[in-house]
């Protein structure tokens, strides 16, 4: 977990404008660095070492493929072997891209003050979220100081549309895009939002925009409260969320639509008009 008293670390990029699955020039496309990104991709924090024959089934490459492009990724220092397991894992250079993400991303500086200040008045987890695709990132987090919390690290992943801060960053998308993210959304999307159709996605995601902010619910091991609020740039567009996520024994939907929902809409307004200042 981020340490609570400095300013955490980031880790993916944003991606709400780039292409969703199946939209690849192929005259452009290196098929190769395509593999050898899949071959990293294929560690997550659930498999944080893997052997050769892991990652040849992992990625589909097959056992050959797979060996060449591990020995050049471990040759370029992106991956490390152990001599004795002979299993691989990430190396350090690849926070080289983090470091580069935090650096450049200059509306999480701007957010930065207005989420610290919302993490000492409620005390819970808040996070600076950004979409990627058909997917949400927690790109920072503050964790909460309650003994019992929400823990969001940094790179975690959810389903965009089914997620708050998904549903307020792709209000402000067109339903051209909206349409794509639906086709590439997690099955899980429509019994999570009761949306049956892109239409209705749709529909939802305006009532989102027009209330200024969203509010889920998720069963994990304990019931949880997402609220979140869209910071925008000068251009109008939604760069990113912050998001305050608590345990339902503390807020139930309404007491976070009453309490919680106001501080985190302020706390992107105050954002936002940092960032655009």
């Amino acid at each position: 977990m981020p340490d609570a008293t400095t300013k955490p670390s980031t880790a993916l990029p944003r991606g709400d404008a780039g292409p969703v699955a199946g939209e690849i020039d192929e005259r452009l496309f290196v098929a190769s660095v395509g593999k050898a990104m899949k071959v990293l991709e294929t560690f997550d924090k659930t498999t944080a070492s893997l052997s050769l024959s892991d990652i040849a089934i992992r990625t589909g490459l097959g056992r050959s493929a797979s060996q060449r492009f591990i020995y050049t990724l471990e040759r370029l220092g992106y991956l490390d072997r152990d001599e004795q397991t002979k299993r691989y894992t990430l190396a350090r250079k690849v926070f080289r891209f983090a470091q580069s993400a935090v650096s450049s991303n200059v509306a999480l500086d701007a957010a930065y003050p207005a989420m610290r200040e919302l993490a000492e008045r409620t005390r819970e987890t808040i996070s600076w979220v950004e979409v990627d695709r058909a997917e949400i990132v927690i790109i920072a987090t503050i964790p909460s100081t309650h003994i019992s919390s929400i823990n969001l690290p940094v790179g975690t992943r959810f389903p965009a549309l089914s997620s708050s801060s998904g549903q307020v960053l792709l209000g402000h998308s067109a339903p051209a895009h909206i349409e794509k993210i639906w086709s590439a959304s997690h099955d899980s999307v429509p019994s999570r939002t009761q949306a049956k159709t892109a239409a209705e996605m749709m529909r939802l995601l305006e009532a989102v925009k027009a209330a200024g902010f969203a509010v889920t619910e998720k069963n994990m091991e304990q019931g949880s409260i997402s609220v979140s609020a869209a910071v925008h740039d000068r251009a109008g567009r939604a760069v990113g969320a912050i998001n305050l996520s608590t345990l339902t024994t503390r807020f139930e939907r309404q007491a976070a639509i009453a309490q919680l929902a106001p501080l985190v809409a302020a706390a992107a307004t105050r954002a936002t008009e940092t960032l655009i200042s």
